[in-house]
């Protein structure tokens, strides 16, 4: 251990010399873009970027991302993208990074900032900077200097997005409510809101649907995650409930305790055919390539739902 922590500062060392050595040349140069509130220079033309957490991001405006981390990998909508990417960790391997040779390092996480800004420019972007995909992709595209293919893409999810809405048209009544809830492995339960994954930004945004009153006022107006005891459900319950299942172990028991219990099975959503599981993997991601996919899954969905009524 010893040994590989000092051979990464060594060729650490190295990099950062030969970076002093050869600032300001004129292949450096550099354009300001805004990220949040920030003013952040980034290479005019990144050609090799590594990221802990934004490879969908990136991938949206058709970057090349050369390393990712580990929770990309898990993402089934990036996979073929992903294909040739290199897996950095979680959380992410300096060294293997350093090996990677990029020219752009952007990060959700600011642990060993100090270490990556030696190998390379690199960008902290923070949870939550952009809440939406219109903003999230327009920023990415920013960033890498790639607006056209950022507004192509949002012209595409936009035009995707208004022919979802008219297909569940029929199905949905006007009234009707929609509620995103999760089960972890340590029991327990939360209510999410527009912008926590889980199919947040499809139902609430690309759809258009309506979350109960008392999550647009409790949820989505603070924290937009709130934790519930299970005795507290059906004041939160929806029309239509989908619930994920978080256990990286996936033994799932608090899942089956939840759905066997009274409380749940005596939700109207259950008991009126309204109420899914959804997998975690495919519903947790809330980068703009997942979210695009996940508006057909929802509409299918609920038009499932829809039929078996």
């Amino acid at each position: 251990m010893k040994k590989g922590i000092i051979m990464v500062f060594f060729l650490l060392t190295l990099t950062a010399c030969g970076n002093d050595s050869a600032q300001k040349t004129p292949e450096e140069a550099s354009r300001t873009v805004a990220i949040g509130s920030e003013s952040v220079e980034v290479p005019e033309d990144p050609e090799r970027i590594v990221t802990d957490f934004y490879a969908g991001e990136l991938l949206t405006v058709g970057a090349n991302v050369v390393g990712a981390g580990s929770i990309a990998f898990d993402n089934p909508f990036l996979e073929e993208e992903l294909s040739e990417v290199e897996d950095i960790g979680e959380p992410p391997n300096v060294e293997k990074i350093l090996e990677l040779d990029p020219d752009l390092i952007l990060v959700m996480y600011d642990e060993n900032l100090e270490q990556l800004e030696q190998i390379a420019p690199t960008v902290h972007i923070p949870y939550n900077t952009a809440t939406n995909v219109e903003d999230m992709t327009e920023m990415f595209g920013a960033i890498v200097g790639a607006e056209e293919e950022a507004q192509a893409f949002l012209n595409d999810y936009h035009n995707h997005a208004e022919e979802a809405r008219e297909e569940i048209e029929d199905y949905v009544p006007a009234d009707a409510t929609f509620g995103l809830y999760e089960i972890t492995n340590d029991n327990e339960l939360y209510v999410f809101g527009e912008n926590f994954g889980r199919g947040g930004q499809v139902l609430y945004d690309a759809l258009d649907l309506e979350a109960p009153d008392i999550i647009e006022n409790e949820v989505m107006e603070e924290e937009d995650v709130l934790m519930l005891s299970q005795e507290v459900v059906p004041e939160y319950a929806a029309d239509y409930m989908f619930l994920t299942s978080y256990d990286p172990e996936n033994q799932h028991h608090a899942k089956d305790q939840i759905e066997e219990s009274s409380v749940w099975q005596g939700l109207d959503a259950v008991q009126n055919g309204r109420y899914r599981l959804n997998d975690f993997d495919t519903f947790y991601p809330y980068d703009p390539i997942s979210v695009y996919h996940q508006i057909d899954l929802f509409v299918d969905i609920i038009r499932e739902m829809e039929a078996e009524g």
